[in-house]
């Protein structure tokens, strides 16, 4: 899968699968989906967010913690986790890159 970049470039793009820690404030806007959506896409390489399977939550008196399985397409899938792990919130990050559909 490619794109291209501002340059007129290829930019590859990268299906990656994501086990992370995402902590959603209580007073976000929409859903705990949503939530955790806005969380993961806002991370710089993440294009798009295609699949979120919450898969436990635990509350805590500002956010509530959730734990996540995570299909992403990213431009670059050796900096997944790093580039996850830098966003506010996001921890544990454990990545899996794909060669095809999840």
């Amino acid at each position: 899968m490619s794109t291209k970049s501002s340059d007129g470039s290829a930019v590859r793009r990268h299906p990656v699968g994501v086990d992370c820690t995402v902590s959603v404030p209580r007073n976000a806007a929409g859903d705990l989906e949503t939530g955790v959506r806005d969380r993961l896409g806002g991370a710089d390489g993440v294009d798009a967010v295609e699949e979120v399977d919450l898969r436990g939550i635990r509350p805590g008196l500002n956010d509530l913690t959730v734990t996540v399985s995570a299909s992403l397409v990213v431009d670059d899938g050796a900096e997944t986790a790093a580039r996850l792990e830098d966003r506010f919130g996001v921890s544990e990050v454990e990545v899996e890159l794909r060669t095809g559909p999840p």
